[in-house]
């Protein structure tokens, strides 16, 4: 692709919120997300149109695995709050209960409605193992243990630390559907004005 991010604030912004070893996130958000990534869009060939697109595609997966990442967390963290709150010292019935918790987890806003077309990224290690590097920064799978032994002003510190970057992510997977709106928007109006065929649409 010719359109590149210039390294300037927005590409910047974005690299120094995720942890420092998320690279390839990090990358592809400050390149596809910068507002001259898309311009002219009218004037690009399709063949290109249709790379954008993929990449879109690609990132957004990305973006969604480590969305659901960090809810399941949340809900985690906001299941022990509950369990803590309630004065239960029953730790044994907590580990049993935490499939349901995260299964169940609060009411969330709802998102864009479409469903994603794969369930994890198709990455290759470090880069999935990185994917989740600014998650486990604020809680990794090794210290779930530690949580029914921290205090309530505890759990919400962590609980809202959790939400803020679940918040940033969900904005940014918003940003990436209105990218990928705008390019399949444009390959529709090439089918519709008779420039490609009906069978090359959704190639």
């Amino acid at each position: 692709m010719t359109h590149t991010a210039d390294g300037g604030g927005t590409a910047a912004t974005r690299t120094a919120r995720y942890h420092r070893s998320v690279t390839w996130l990090h990358d592809e958000l400050g390149r596809l997300l910068d507002p001259a990534y898309t311009e002219d869009l009218s004037e690009r060939p399709l063949e290109q149109l249709r790379a954008m697109r993929s990449e879109f595609d690609r990132a957004e997966t990305a973006v969604s695995y480590l969305r659901r990442v960090v809810q399941g967390r949340i809900d985690v963290v906001q299941g022990i709050l509950r369990h803590v709150r309630s004065g239960d010292a029953d730790l044994a019935s907590l580990v049993e209960e935490l499939p349901a918790i995260i299964g169940a987890g609060p009411p969330r806003p709802a998102g864009p409605g479409r469903l994603p077309t794969r369930l994890a990224p198709d990455l290759e290690a470090p880069v999935a193992d990185d994917l989740t590097a600014d998650v486990d920064a604020v809680l990794d799978p090794g210290r779930l243990g530690e949580l029914p032994a921290m205090s309530p002003a505890e759990l919400e510190q962590l609980s809202a630390r959790l939400v803020e970057v679940e918040e940033r992510v969900s904005a940014e997977r918003r940003e990436l559907h209105e990218k990928m709106d705008a390019v399949q928007a444009e390959i529709v109006t090439r089918y519709k004005s008779g420039q490609v065929s009906a069978d090359g649409l959704l190639a």
